[in-house]
């Protein structure tokens, strides 16, 4: 089930537009329902398309998806709803991986952090709320410096696409260390930030991805002419598409093999 945000900016004629779909669904068709807005929270649909789509061709039977900073739990509501989804199309499974810290924002360390748009404390939720909404998503509670080490130490799917809301400088930093490990990666990662605007290369998510580029072979680099190309078919992409990322897993043994691009495969 999509979440109460999600309902609430989902119209009527979209409504209409997506069960009508639902009778002939497939990957182009549904691609479509991305690409054009029809369908609420687009951009965690597209994640989950691209990466799947990406996985079914270089024969991975399943993948992770992760969330970083979860508040009141509906993007994993959404990542959980359309996984379904995407799963039939591609005949893949789709693990789910939410980290929360639990007492929302933790002290800002510094001006990295930005401290002039956030505060401590801040997006605290109850725990309990998130969990009793949540169906197959794995919640992993605590400071991302501690529960994602611990993490990377269990056994899971590769991980191919993170939606990252950590907000702070440090805090995406920590979450970065989910990326230690290129054997546990999928050879591209798609990667979304919500939290770029009003920033610098030095602050915030922003800063954190400039930092791991400095200190890592892997990179995370912007994807030239998505934004551009996507919203020609619905203008939020204009934006929306500029928080995507991809990490490139270069020493991955199956980075080099051919695929067809998700996105161009599929446009209309």
């Amino acid at each position: 089930m999509l979440s109460k945000s999600s309902l609430k900016y989902f119209t009527l004629i979209n409504k209409i537009k997506y069960q009508i779909n639902k009778s002939i669904r497939n990957e182009k068709n549904y691609f479509n329902l991305i690409l054009k807005g029809v369908i609420p929270r687009p951009q965690y649909a597209f994640g989950l398309f691209f990466t799947a789509s990406l996985a079914s061709q270089l024969n991975i039977k399943k993948f992770s998806v992760i969330e970083f900073g979860c508040w009141q739990g509906e993007g994993l509501m959404d990542l959980e709803h359309y996984s379904e989804e995407i799963e039939k199309i591609f005949k893949i499974k789709i693990d789910i991986y939410g980290f929360e810290g639990g007492e929302g924002l933790p002290p800002p360390k510094d001006f990295k952090d930005r401290i002039y748009q956030f505060s401590q404390g801040e997006m605290k939720e109850s725990l309990e709320k998130i969990k009793k909404n949540l169906s197959r998503s794995n919640l992993i509670i605590g400071k991302f410096k501690e529960t994602v080490p611990k993490f990377m130490e269990s056994n899971f799917a590769p991980i191919g696409c993170i939606f990252n809301d950590a907000d702070y400088y440090s805090s995406t930093s920590d979450s970065f260390n989910i990326l230690n490990d290129q054997n546990k990666l999928m050879p591209k990662v798609l990667l979304y930030f919500d939290d770029l605007n009003f920033s610098s290369k030095m602050t915030g998510e922003l800063g954190a991805i400039n930092n791991f580029n400095k200190l890592n072979d892997l990179k995370i680099e912007e994807i030239p002419e998505l934004a551009e190309t996507m919203s020609l078919y619905w203008k939020k992409w204009s934006f929306l598409a500029k928080r995507f990322f991809l990490l490139h897993n270069f020493q991955h043994n199956l980075y080099n093999q051919r695929y067809q691009n998700p996105f161009y495969k599929n446009l209309p």
